[in-house]
């Protein structure tokens, strides 16, 4: 599966790169909403992951506007978030995000996600 990976922090990319590798798919990072918006354009996803908050936006108000695009609305999306609270959780509703709080089980939490969306081809 072809993941694209939305995340600020090197280090914390490269650990959701490697690890969604491991796991047989195809992680494609980028670290600002400038390259989000011309990689989605050019290429296809089969799920999204990402931070809310990055230097160049939030990942709830871009995806509120990029969902207006059938095809953006219909990839499945994960946040990965260091914020919590209801409003959180109700706002990566809106947007038609699962929600994983940032811990030190995230990765793993991420894993049982992806299989439980059913999305591991």
């Amino acid at each position: 599966m072809k993941v694209l990976v939305i995340e600020d922090d090197p280090e914390f990319c490269e650990i959701l790169v490697r690890s969604l590798s491991t796991w047989g798919h195809f992680p494609a990072a980028v670290f600002n909403w400038f390259s989000v918006m011309r990689v989605l354009a050019s290429d296809r996803f089969d799920l999204i992951v990402t931070d809310i908050e990055t230097p160049t936006g939030n990942a709830l108000n871009a995806f509120d506007f990029l969902n207006q695009d059938d095809r953006i609305r219909a990839i499945p999306k994960i946040v990965i978030s260091g914020q919590s609270g209801q409003d959180v959780e109700r706002a990566c509703l809106v947007i038609g995000a699962k929600y994983i709080r940032k811990s030190p089980t995230c990765v793993a939490d991420l894993k049982w996600e992806i299989e439980a969306m059913n999305l591991v081809t």
